[in-house]
């Protein structure tokens, strides 16, 4: 394994139709991880308890990704291990767990900028560990070359089976019986084929058409779209400082994402 091999840029292939879909893919993706944050806020905040959660984060969308693993197995073993390795790790169950240790301890808008984005209490602390794993992930897809399925399969296979072998163990037990069919159902579609399937399809495609810099800052629209969210849905107050922020987010993330310099190029 080479220096140059984890060093070397990736180049991107993208003519102006894919990269126009790859803003779209984004924008798709913001819009998921922010039901993404509001769903975890409401199961930190049930009885439903973080291995039920964690079963439906990993273990249906792996199931349902696990012929595609099978079939690609020997393009996902082409990629340098340190790459898949971070994948891993930086989008499974560190990160999942601790997001949702977070959203029991801090508001949606908390979690939502700190995650996506870059005098800590304890709920602060664990979204910014979260920022880090996120960005290994993200660095990680642009790096392995693989497509945006083949992503999703090398996190929610590998980790998927984790929770099904500790489940199996019979360590914590499921509390699905405690909550209502309705509330843990909305958990499953969420988690398991939104987040799992959706998000990390358009995640990974965004990746490969825009690249991991501008990927990452359109992201960053989460918390913005995640507080409107909150505030209709859950009651939480937006304070004007907070209104602030938000405001400024938006605009960096637009400078940042190249619509304006690409739009005077195409018009000049």
């Amino acid at each position: 394994m080479s220096h140059a091999n984890l060093t070397q840029v990736v180049p991107l292939n993208a003519n102006a139709a894919q990269r126009g879909l790859g803003y779209l893919a984004a924008a798709g993706t913001v819009l998921i991880w922010s039901v993404y944050f509001l769903s975890l806020r409401l199961g930190a905040l049930s009885p439903l308890g973080p291995l039920d959660i964690t079963l439906f984060r990993y273990a249906v969308p792996g199931l349902v990704l696990l012929p595609l693993l099978l079939a690609r197995r020997a393009r996902i073993r082409a990629v340098n291990p340190l790459w898949l390795l971070g994948m891993v790790l930086g989008a499974g169950l560190p990160f999942f767990l601790l997001s949702v240790l977070g959203m029991g301890l801090a508001p949606v808008v908390q979690g939502s900028t700190l995650i996506p984005g870059t005098a800590l209490g304890l709920g602060q602390g664990l979204f910014l560990l979260c920022s880090l794993l996120w960005a290994l992930f993200t660095i990680c897809v642009r790096q392995s070359g693989l497509r945006p399925l083949e992503v999703a399969a090398v996190v929610t296979v590998p980790n998927g089976a984790l929770v099904a072998a500790w489940l199996l163990l019979g360590q914590v037990p499921l509390t699905l019986s405690q909550v209502p069919v309705q509330e843990w159902l909305a958990q499953l579609l969420v988690q398991g084929l939104v987040v799992g399937l959706g998000a990390g399809f358009l995640f990974g495609y965004a990746i490969g058409r825009l690249g991991a810099e501008i990927s990452a800052a359109i992201g960053s629209l989460t918390p913005v779209c995640a507080t409107l969210l909150a505030w209709c849905w859950l009651g939480e107050h937006i304070a004007p400082l907070t209104g602030l922020g938000l405001g400024l987010v938006t605009l960096g993330v637009i400078g940042a994402s190249g619509l304006v310099s690409r739009a005077r190029q195409e018009n000049g």
